[in-house]
C-alpha cells in the first residue's frame, strides 16, 4: 500500500462535499428530498425493483415490461461466474458439510 503525505478527510453526510447539478438526481437536504430522474426515492424504493430503478437511471425513463426483461436477462447472462469459480466454491461447501459440529 503505497503512503501519501495528505491527510485522509473524512466526511460525515454530505457535509463538506460538494455537488452540482446532474440529469439523473435531484438532492435537497434541508427538505429530506432525493429524487432520481424525478421519482422519489421513497417511491422507487417502495414500488419499483432494483433493475427497474437501474434502467431509469441509464436510460432517462421506467422500462416497459419488454424493455425490463431482455434488460433483466441480460443481468442475469452477466453475472454467471466462471467454471472454475464455482467448482472452488462447491469444493468449499462440500467441505464444509463433511466436517464435524464443534460443541460449545
Amino acid at each position: 500500500m503505497a503512503e501519501t503525505a495528505e491527510a485522509i478527510k473524512i466526511h460525515r453526510g454530505l457535509k463538506g462535499v460538494y455537488f452540482d447539478r446532474s440529469p439523473c438526481t435531484f438532492i435537497d437536504g434541508k427538505a429530506g428530498e432525493l429524487r432520481y430522474r424525478g421519482y422519489s426515492i421513497h417511491d422507487l424504493a417502495q414500488y419499483s425493483t432494483f433493475e427497474e430503478t437501474a434502467w431509469l437511471l441509464l436510460n432517462g425513463e421506467l422500462p416497459t415490461n419488454s424493455q425490463l426483461a431482455s434488460f433483466e436477462t441480460e443481468l442475469k447472462t452477466a453475472r454467471n461466474l466462471p467454471a472454475p469459480v464455482l467448482d472452488i466454491i462447491r469444493c468449499y461447501c462440500s467441505s464444509i458439510r463433511t466436517r464435524p459440529r464443534r460443541r460449545r
